[in-house]
């Protein structure tokens, strides 16, 4: 069995991180203190509040776009390993599971000023979490796909015959081509609903790593 798993948000978190870079940067008071699942002065909770709130603003869009470049580069070193992904990977090697992650993420991001290649920070980043130590998360190099886009992420999941696929976007598993075969789960940790649908894929939603364990290896025993 091969399971996939997409990266940004589903393995690396970035919340704390999204909020860190709009207070050093003026745009919201608080980000950092906020209260869970709610709004405290004036400050959004979570990576998609805060970019909804931009996006309401003026030149909304281009000053979102310009945070994520620096949270996926620069600053990646910043993000978190979101909790229950390492006892996850390690139930899987485990149980002999194989596992992939797939990322759509672009080598360069077209609003960072400081050219950080995207892909070599997320590899930097799993490198310092121990994604690649044999006596830890045991992935191989070759065991990471960086696609160009979302079609191109898909194909690759359906390249490699996977069995379930883990993602924080239903928008995935909407796009043409995603596998059938494949058991679609949504990473959705502020989700209340267990189970859903995206166009054609029906999908599981899982508001923890603990969640998904309980669902993948249920049905692998």
């Amino acid at each position: 069995m091969r399971i996939g798993i997409d990266f940004d948000n589903t393995i690396a978190g970035y919340d704390a991180l999204f909020a860190a870079l709009a207070e050093e940067r003026g745009l919201f008071q608080n980000a950092r203190h906020s209260a869970p699942h709610g709004v405290l002065l004036g400050a959004p909770v979570g990576k998609k509040d805060l970019r909804d709130a931009l996006r309401q603003r003026p030149e909304g869009e281009l000053t979102w776009r310009r945070l994520q470049a620096e949270a996926y580069g620069g600053r990646m070193s910043d993000a978190e390993l979101l909790d229950g992904v390492d006892r996850f990977v390690k139930a899987c090697r485990q149980a002999g599971i194989s596992l992939s992650i797939v990322s759509h993420k672009t080598q360069h991001a077209n609003f960072a000023s400081d050219g950080t290649d995207l892909r070599k920070a997320a590899i930097r980043w799993m490198e310092e979490h121990g994604f690649f130590d044999p006596a830890g998360l045991k992935f191989r190099p070759d065991d990471v796909f960086f696609a160009d886009t979302r079609a191109a992420k898909v194909a690759k999941i359906s390249d490699l015959n996977c069995n379930w696929f883990i993602d924080d976007l239903e928008e995935v598993f909407a796009e043409p081509g995603f596998p059938a075969s494949a058991r679609a789960v949504l990473y959705d940790p502020h989700g209340d609903v267990e189970a859903g649908s995206s166009g054609a894929t029906d999908f599981l939603r899982c508001r923890h790593w603990d969640e998904i364990g309980g669902h993948v290896f249920g049905s692998h025993h």
